[in-house]
């Protein structure tokens, strides 16, 4: 376990964004340590795309840098006048004035030798800049898949450039963890201190729930079973296609996806399901997350099968596991080994038949093999493990 250390971690994402791994992990390092948890640093041209489309105003220039979240847990939103920019020299006077109240931050809150939690490679600028004492890089994506995935926002070049970055970083971090085995095939030639910690779940959230067995939710409550659902991020690892058909197969009940939509999303995806038995609920607390998985009858894993899914690690798996609902997943590399106890499906065909064979079941049994299974994949299971890695890390450096 990691005790008393200072915890700066740059996110990809805001706090209030839909909860990933660096959220339930942070969030858990905090009893113990302080954290910082720094939000994505603006880009010059978004913000002079906002400014000219009046989305930016004196308020958002005004907002508050730190946030107190709970007890030795702050957020610190980069302010939108110090935002990143590659040209000189206002480029390298921003980044020292970003830098400087950055640090100054750290000086209120007591911050000194932090360990440095990275999750994007082009992060690795910030290595060096703060007086760390220990560099983790952390990857939960095969980052040039991802975008590849976005041919109409990025150019051919990028993945290269994702790539280039990734190495650099790797090879500059003192622990790289990554969340599935074949991210570890890929990752240990960069560092030989590479190592697999699969995502988990927040079991006693989602078991709660079940065991109580609330009412659905105001907007589920009176839609017309049987419900499916999807609860996750909406982006482009989703098979618009496939869940089309789902709903057609089923269109006397009710295909749900409840999160948030991503922008860079190709809406010609969301169209093809535009059907009167789809709803879209949009992004929800994360309080509110196990009582819309627990309002699914069954819980669905509908993702594409390419280059980005092969190396992803659903924690929306052990989600569901753990709220003891039925879960149909097409044939991505994540899944395998867990053919026992959820169904997957290699055709579109196979996919909406195992619904229906799902909807059928008498699942009380089987509710209790899926919650077993999820109760020996929890976050403080997985932060355990982080911990052990990052104290044998310090040791090695003499730290």
């Amino acid at each position: 376990m990691i005790e008393g250390e200072s915890i700066l971690c740059f996110a990809p994402e805001r706090w209030q964004h839909i909860w990933r791994n660096r959220h339930q992990i942070m969030s858990r390092l905090a009893q113990r340590n302080r954290v910082l948890f720094v939000e994505p640093r603006p880009y010059l041209r978004n913000v002079l795309r906002d400014v000219r489309r009046g989305r930016v105003g004196l308020s958002d220039l005004r907002q508050p840098l730190v946030t107190h979240i709970q007890d030795n847990l702050w957020v610190y939103h980069p302010p939108l006048y110090v935002p990143i920019s590659g040209r000189f020299p206002l480029g390298a006077a921003l980044r020292w004035l970003r830098e400087t109240q950055m640090k100054g931050v750290m000086r209120r809150l007591g911050f000194s030798a932090p360990i440095l939690w990275l999750y994007r490679p082009h992060m690795v600028d910030v290595i060096g800049r703060f007086g760390e004492k220990l560099v983790i890089y952390h990857i939960v994506d095969e980052y040039a898949a991802y975008e590849a995935e976005f041919t109409a926002v990025y150019s051919d070049a990028r993945r290269e450039q994702v790539e280039q970055a990734e190495r650099a970083l790797a090879a500059r971090a003192d622990l790289v963890i990554v969340t599935s085995e074949s991210l570890l095939e890929r990752k240990k030639a960069f560092n030989p201190n590479t190592h697999w910690v699969p995502n988990a779940v927040d079991y006693a959230a989602f078991a709660r729930v079940a065991d109580e067995n609330p009412p659905p939710p105001a907007d589920v409550a009176s839609l017309p079973a049987p419900v499916i659902g999807y609860v996750g991020a909406i982006n482009e690892k989703l098979d618009y296609d496939l869940l089309r058909q789902v709903a057609e197969t089923y269109s006397q009940g009710s295909l749900i996806l409840v999160g948030p939509v991503d922008l860079r999303l190709d809406f010609s995806g969301l169209q093809k399901i535009s059907l009167p038995n789809v709803h879209l609920l949009g992004a929800k607390p994360v309080t509110e997350v196990p009582r819309y998985v627990h309002a699914c009858q069954v819980c669905l894993m509908p993702y594409k099968r390419n280059e980005w899914t092969a190396h992803i690690n659903p924690l929306k798996l052990y989600e569901y596991l753990a709220s003891g609902r039925p879960v149909v997943s097409t044939a991505i590399p994540a899944v395998r080994g867990y053919e026992d106890i959820i169904s997957v499906a290699d055709s579109p065909e196979s996919f909406c038949q195992q619904i229906g064979v799902a909807l059928a079941e008498d699942e009380a049994e089987a509710r209790r093999a899926r919650m077993a299974l999820a109760a020996q994949n929890t976050w403080e299971m997985r932060v355990a493990r982080i911990g052990e890695l990052v104290n044998l890390t310090l040791l090695h450096k003499g730290v």
